[in-house]
């Protein structure tokens, strides 16, 4: 559990687009991630069992989701994913999320767990 972040102290994981996530807040059934990413990146599609709620803070992104059509979102916008969605993101600017996970993902916390070691 972990009531209380400053997203520029927590420590930086690369993903494998290259992207910086940072876990912020988490505990019960929730989870505040940051993710960080350069102009130019396109995330690999993906999906998990998680919903995943997610806002632009900067930046700007193709959002898109099986089965709609992408969605050009700036700061400010925000997004929805189902459980199970693929789904997967295009920068188009240095761009920063924050997105919230239910229930919190495990394997985020696993990969931080073993960056301590």
């Amino acid at each position: 559990m972990k009531l209380i972040a400053q997203a520029q102290q927590e420590p930086a994981v690369t993903t494998p687009d290259g992207a910086q996530r940072r876990l912020l807040s988490y505990g019960g059934n929730l989870m505040l991630v940051q993710f960080t990413f350069d102009a130019g990146v396109s995330s690999w599609r993906h999906s998990h069992p998680h919903e995943q709620v997610g806002y632009v803070v900067a930046g700007e992104i193709d959002f898109v989701r099986e089965g709609q059509a992408a969605v050009r979102l700036t700061a400010g916008g925000s997004y929805y994913v189902p459980p199970n969605a693929q789904h997967h993101i295009v920068t188009y600017a240095p761009t920063v999320l924050v997105d919230v996970f239910a229930p919190l993902r495990e394997d985020f916390l696993a990969r931080v767990d073993k960056d301590k070691k």
